[in-house]
């Protein structure tokens, strides 16, 4: 994900350090790494509680040295922080400030998230009258204005100064701030707010797409089409089926991100890369099972796999974690046996094929290995994972705390991957239905282009590897089951979704040679246990 930058501008004096220190005893829950950058410093100062923490830093930025662009990449490259706290001299300019973040090689790694100007109500006419231009910035580009010293001034003179500010900046908040808890409670009813506001959007998004989906399948019944010869008899096959596949695989999709989930919250990335060992032969034995183990959902998976990198894990283990992992994972075999009662085969022929598909790719890397400091961007744990966890939604403390973001994550990612799942399926069943028996056939008859054909669709289609095998499966009419396993082992490794992520945080080069390589081993392992088994 992408670092969050929240700057803090006024003049000194205004208590823009007090404001950090509260804002800090919400986000301290989180268990967020901060780097703090103060760029001025006044007679308040960071709190010790603060400093002697882990995961927080604090920087005096030294006066001969510029905040530029590259000072904030050396920080972040070198603590890898969820958020940047930069406190800043309020006679600098916010304009130049912010031109410098918006630049395109930062806003690839940082994204500005709040702007907060503190204003000493005792001073403002003063400093409007002298640094007006500067001030007037501040507020302008602010989305919180804190009046601090509210109740220093009469309540006629802080009226003005409200209106005033209200002119310059009519979209932002503006707070008299008489007590510390009116901003404390201001940050977590914000990131409430942006979070039930995503949630519904995705919710409305994906009611709107069932619904537009159930009106193109059932509309015609409501039409008088005798006198067309055209039949809609295909319609309700496609309904029938469609539905079929989600009413069979919602359960593991639910089951698995519910999972996923729980794992996420207690057993963190930075866990899995201190105990991934650094013994070739160890650590190829780690990245096999570690799935079973870590069953990460699919927004972590790659970010678990470049910090593994930038950790000093080999790339080669890194890569076998990666492939094998979706694989290994035990919802996705529990889903598989289900998905092909009776076939316990097919599940073994599964789970040998992908293990065999990611220590090849894995030794591969290992014998022609890449550079890691080039395979991997500058900045490679920065992604854009959108979910509340990775974008610090406040945890509150205690079990019943974890349990709530454990369900509010699963819905999340719930969202994510089910649109994949709900387009999969209606494109599967719109390929069974509409084209034509006698062009199926014959392609199944040739055994490497169906395989072809089966992996190219995994790829495209992009569904999560807990619910994958009931698309799979109906697809098991058409083609043989060599095709079919091609489908199932290629899907979970490589597809669209994860080549996106994938390019956030490694090389074309990488990629480009990691594409090529599994689907090659896969087409080669498929066909091999294909002479021999099927």
């Amino acid at each position: 994900m992408k670092t969050q930058i929240d700057i803090f501008t006024g003049f000194l004096g205004s208590g823009k350090t007090s404001m950090i220190n509260e804002m800090l005893e919400e986000y301290i829950v989180y268990e967020e790494k901060i780097v703090i950058i103060q760029c001025e410093t006044g007679e308040e100062e960071i709190k010790d509680d603060f400093i002697n923490n882990r995961n927080i830093i604090v920087y005096k930025l030294p006066k001969e040295k510029p905040l530029d662009n590259l000072y904030i990449k050396e920080i972040a490259e070198k603590y890898s922080p969820h958020r940047i706290i930069i406190e800043q001299n309020g006679m600098d300019s916010l304009d130049k400030l912010l031109n410098k973040l918006n630049h395109k090689g930062m806003r690839k790694y940082f994204v500005t998230n709040t702007i907060v100007n503190v204003i000493d109500c005792r001073k403002f006419h003063m400093l409007m009258g002298i640094v007006g231009d500067n001030l007037m910035t501040q507020i302008v580009y602010s989305d919180i204005v804190i009046l601090n010293y509210g109740d220093k001034v009469t309540a006629e003179e802080l009226k003005k100064i409200k209106r005033k500010v209200k002119i310059i900046n009519k979209s932002g908040s503006i707070i008299d701030f008489e007590s510390i808890g009116s901003f404390k409670e201001y940050i977590d009813e914000d990131r409430k707010e942006k979070w039930i506001k995503k949630s519904s959007d995705k919710l409305s998004l994906l009611m709107l797409t069932c619904i537009a989906i159930y009106l193109f399948l059932n509309i015609f019944k409501a039409i008088d089409l005798v006198n067309l010869n055209v039949d809609f008899s295909k319609f309700h096959i496609l309904n029938t089926i469609f539905i079929g596949i989600l009413i069979e695989s919602f359960p593991f999709l639910i089951i698995g991100v519910l999972i996923s989930s729980l794992i996420q919250i207690f057993v963190t990335r930075d866990m899995i890369v201190k105990y991934f060992p650094k013994n070739k032969v160890l650590s190829f034995l780690m990245a096999i099972v570690g799935g079973v183990f870590f069953p990460v959902c699919d927004c972590a998976i790659v970010p678990v796999v470049s910090r593994l990198v930038k950790k000093g894990v080999p790339l080669y283990a890194a890569v076998t974690f990666m492939l094998a992992a979706p694989i290994v994972n035990p919802i996705v075999i529990a889903s598989t046996y289900y998905a092909f009662p009776g076939q316990p085969s097919i599940v073994l022929f599964r789970l040998l094929i992908g293990i065999v598909v990611a220590v090849v790719s894995g030794l591969i890397f290992l014998i022609f290995p890449e550079n890691e400091g080039i395979s991997i961007k500058n900045l490679d744990s920065q992604y854009n994972c959108s979910c509340i966890y990775c974008n610090g939604y406040r945890i509150d403390k205690g079990i019943k705390g974890k349990i709530s973001v454990i369900f509010k994550h699963a819905g999340e990612e719930f969202f994510d991957v089910g649109k994949f799942l709900i387009i999969g399926a209606l494109l599967a069943s719109i390929f069974q239905v509409m084209i034509p028996k006698s062009i199926l056939e014959n392609v199944s008859n040739l055994e490497v282009t169906s395989i072809l054909i089966m992996m190219i669709i995994a790829f495209l289609f992009s569904v999560c590897s807990s619910s994958d095998a009931f698309i799979a499966r109906s697809f098991s009419n058409q083609f043989s089951m060599n095709s079919i396993m091609g489908f199932m082992v290629l899907g979970p490794m490589v597809d669209i979704k994860n080549l996106l992520m994938l390019s956030e945080s490694f090389n074309k080069r990488f990629i480009v040679k990691l594409l090529f390589i599994v689907f090659n081993i896969a087409f080669s392992a498929i066909c091999f246990f294909t002479i021999l088994f099927f």
